[in-house]
């Protein structure tokens, strides 16, 4: 990582890849019209990846996503050569761009990535974020997908030799994930205590302090040995608590906690700040009553200036790490958790948690299949 840190420092970009796709990626502080060519020639778009608080504090999410997390925007006085582009986006991270200057759609993409890096969420926006980080620029980086000559996306194998042909220094998301991991800690544990519940059995709940907030694993039997259920609950006050028609969420709870019972053997996590889709009760009411003029639950995110979904699951990755948790037979409909815990080293079965759907959410669970990729079997 030193070697790496210090080509960045002199203004080198970097090569990150994983075993399907590869990015080249530079600081936003300190790119440059002559790195924005080289990913012109070799590259397909251009990101800059960005916090969210980056992203709201400078209000750029005014300008709606498109295709997930992408905010497509550009100068209106800005040309297309590379100069031009690369001080957009050096003043765009600054701070130094009046908004009404902008135009959506254009052909920057701003991207939200988390603050904490891969040990956050494993993919190359958060590698962008942690090389800028650990070589002391602000919280922001520029990447390209690399591409090879015929126009494919380039593999691992292309990546480096790409990178030894260009005499740039080359890093994988599993090495970035591997280095900050010995040199740093994001949860915390803080206290264990027994938790006796009415209808599931008795836990041993574990109380973690993380970046984004306080979390709570439920945990049952020895977890450190064999196949071990898990499922990773995102917080829904309104499904959870009160027993919202609207979505499947407090019955998904209701039967995780029963199926750790009848095993005997789990672990639930329960991730606070998830409310949403990461977007808080407040701003999810405000999604409710747009679905309730027509919009779905995608759409009504996105009209609220959020991505669909801002929610990762790097630290819920860190509390099974912590509880000595080797290979996870995962209760979930959501293909996004299993890549994710897949690429901190996990070994990842699926347990499909399916639930029937009822006429008030029927649309919603039609929604997340279809927009979103969830593994739902649903008959009209």
């Amino acid at each position: 990582m030193k070697e790496i840190i210090r080509a960045v420092k002199s203004s080198k970009p970097v090569v990150i890849y994983d075993e399907d796709r590869a990015v080249i990626s530079i600081p936003a502080k300190i790119v440059s019209g002559c790195i924005i060519n080289f990913m012109m020639k070799n590259c397909d778009e251009i990101r800059v990846a960005m916090p969210w608080r980056t992203i709201a504090k400078l209000g750029l999410n005014r300008f709606r996503f498109y295709n997930g997390n992408l905010i497509p925007i550009d100068f209106k006085s800005n040309g297309i050569s590379a100069d031009e582009r690369a001080k957009f986006i050096r003043d765009l991270v600054s701070g130094n761009i009046d908004l009404e200057r902008i135009i959506c759609p254009g052909r920057i993409f701003v991207e939200e990535a988390k603050e904490g890096g891969v040990l956050e969420r494993p993919s190359f926006g958060e590698a962008s974020l942690d090389i800028a980080r650990m070589s002391g620029f602000s919280l922001a980086g520029v990447y390209s997908t690399l591409m090879t000559e015929s126009g494919d996306v380039a593999s691992k194998e292309y990546a480096m030799k790409f990178a030894r042909k260009k005499n740039l220094p080359a890093v994988s998301i599993n090495q970035l994930i591997e280095f900050r991991l010995k040199h740093e800690k994001l949860v915390e544990r803080v206290v264990e205590a027994t938790l006796p519940t009415k209808f599931y059995g008795t836990f041993k709940a574990i109380g973690y302090k993380t970046p984004i907030g306080e979390m709570v694993a439920l945990v049952r039997g020895d977890v450190s040995e064999g196949d071990v259920l898990v499922r990773i609950h995102s917080e829904c006050l309104t499904g959870d608590v009160f027993h919202s028609l609207r979505c499947d969420c407090g019955e998904q709870l209701e039967r995780s906690l029963k199926q750790i019972d009848k095993e005997n053997k789990g672990v639930l996590i329960y991730m606070r700040g998830h409310e949403g889709r990461g977007i808080g009760l407040i701003n999810k009411l405000m999604a409710y009553k747009l679905q309730e003029e027509g919009k779905d639950t995608v759409e009504a995110n996105i009209e609220l200036g959020f991505p669909p979904d801002l929610r990762s699951y790097g630290i819920a990755a860190q509390i099974l790490m912590d509880l000595g948790v080797k290979s996870i037979r995962l209760m979930t409909n959501n293909p996004l958790k299993i890549e994710e815990l897949k690429k901190y080293g996990f070994n990842v079965v699926r347990e499909p948690i399916e639930i029937e759907p009822t006429k008030e959410n029927l649309s919603y669970l039609k929604t997340k299949k279809e927009k979103m990729g969830h593994m739902i079997c649903i008959n009209d």
